[in-house]
């Protein structure tokens, strides 16, 4: 009997010793130039399952089952390592981040970093992402088309700054901003995915792109652990910011955590958390303005919860069709289109017996567009998150199970502040002839050349 999940019945990969077919090394290239359009063509040729393989990795099974999606993030996590198969993501982050920890290690760890992430918490931060929304919006040129991806990333690299860090555009934070931003600029760029190749990871000086990232950390890091040995000594009682709130953790044991735990998830939420975010943010404002419609519906939210007044914790909240908005748009484009699990022995999963070795991928792009589970899977309709509740094994933009993203509610409540102020200040319009599609930049894949739109006017 065939494995369901709800009321859909669930095509399973028959049981083989072999892994599942899959695209040749020559056609997976085009999963870096055309991540979408690579993916659309393996779930057309080969179904819910198929192998990617990579010279010097292990195979990845994609899936996207939904059957499977639940046994993936419900099975045995000593079985299921998610940090081993997200070590390709690893070359600023650091050894000791949770992004790369396993099994009990990883949960210890997680339970530290929790209370950074509290609704609380959270909503503490919420002027500081206005502002740095404003900041940026004020900056704009009105009538000529620019690219709106960069403005995403220096709005959330403020908020990571000042919430994550808790730093001032001044002294100690003007000189962190210089040297990150400097990071990012090499982190980001196309030539910048090359860098979880082991083979790009050689310093051959300051003229090399790894030797300038290199030299780039060690400053980084001399002021970080300046940082947090002045915090220590001053006491963090009364800050709100993520840094502080990590410094003051203890383990079971009583001991704090150690200065390279807390450097590796700084470095964490810095790369992942700020790329991440302002891609996603970039693709909001790409089906935004194809879609006027949709765009002054949400508007005519945003000016009904504010009532004439600026935008503080106590509105994001209220906004119900714009959090839709989010979502569907999380749905078609995810920016991160898959997890990885790390497969420890061998196992059956949805009825496909899969060896030890290899890493199980449960595909976040693949599943948001099936058919069976999202009625006309292409048509961009914010409803559909209105209209009924979504299970975590076919809406998962931040992975699921226990390593579900700790930033999700973060991330989301900063986006919500930043398209909130930004369709209450300025009326933007697509490009003509522009048509986006997905490239990576960093750990994110965000919308080619920048997304170009055109802003006019104000709003407010």
């Amino acid at each position: 009997m065939e494995p369901t999940v709800g009321s859909i019945t669930i095509k399973s990969f028959m049981p083989s010793s072999a892994l599942p077919p899959g695209p040749s090394l020559f056609a997976t290239f085009d999963f870096i130039r055309n991540p979408f359009r690579f993916l659309d063509t393996c779930a057309r040729r080969y179904g819910d399952w198929f192998t990617v393989r990579v010279p010097g990795v292990a195979p990845y099974v994609f899936t996207s089952d939904p059957a499977a999606i639940r046994e993936i993030f419900l099975g045995d996590p000593d079985a299921l390592h998610a940090g081993e198969a997200n070590r390709p993501l690893g070359a600023f982050m650091g050894e000791r981040s949770s992004l790369f920890l396993d099994a009990p290690e990883h949960l210890r760890q997680r339970r530290l970093l929790l209370p950074a992430f509290h609704g609380e918490q959270i909503a503490s931060h919420a002027d500081a992402m206005r502002d740095a929304a404003d900041n940026a919006i004020a900056s704009w040129p009105r009538g000529q088309a620019f690219p709106i991806h960069p403005q995403m990333r220096a709005i959330t690299f403020e908020t990571i700054i000042r919430a994550v860090f808790g730093f001032e555009n001044d002294g100690t934070g003007a000189e962190l901003r210089e040297l990150l931003k400097n990071l990012f600029a090499l982190y980001s760029s196309r030539l910048g995915t090359l860098f979880s190749l082991p083979a790009m990871q050689i310093d051959a000086g300051r003229w090399s792109r790894w030797g300038r990232a290199v030299r780039l950390m060690r400053q980084i890091d001399a002021i970080l652990c300046a940082e947090f040995a002045r915090r220590r000594k001053e006491g963090v009682e009364g800050r709100a910011d993520v840094l502080s709130t990590l410094l003051s953790a203890r383990y079971e044991d009583g001991q704090p955590l150690p200065d390279n735990v807390i450097r590796d998830e700084m470095y964490t939420l810095m790369l992942a958390g700020h790329e991440t975010t302002a891609a996603t943010m970039a693709w909001i404002v790409n089906r935004l303005v194809t879609r006027p419609d949709v765009m002054e519906r949400a508007r005519a939210e945003i000016f009904s919860v504010l009532d004439g007044k600026q935008l503080d914790a106590s509105h994001v909240g209220k906004m119900k069709y714009l959090e839709a908005v989010i979502n569907e748009t999380m749905r078609l484009d995810p920016v991160v289109p898959n997890i990885g699990r790390g497969l420890k022995r061998p196992m059956t999963i949805a009825r496909c017996q899969l060896p030890a070795g290899v890493t199980i991928a449960p595909c976040i792009y693949l599943v948001h567009r099936r058919p069976e589970l999202w009625p006309n899977p292409t048509q961009f309709n914010p409803d559909r998150f209105l209209e009924s509740r979504q299970t975590p094994y076919t809406f998962f933009p931040f992975g699921g199970g226990p390593r579900r993203c700790l930033g999700a509610a973060f991330a989301t409540y900063q986006m919500k502040i930043v398209i909130a102020e930004m369709l209450s200040r300025v009326e933007l319009k697509k490009v003509d002839r522009y048509e986006a599609h997905a490239i990576r930049r960093g750990i994110a894949f965000a919308p080619s050349d920048g997304l170009p739109v055109v802003a006019i006017g104000s709003r407010s």
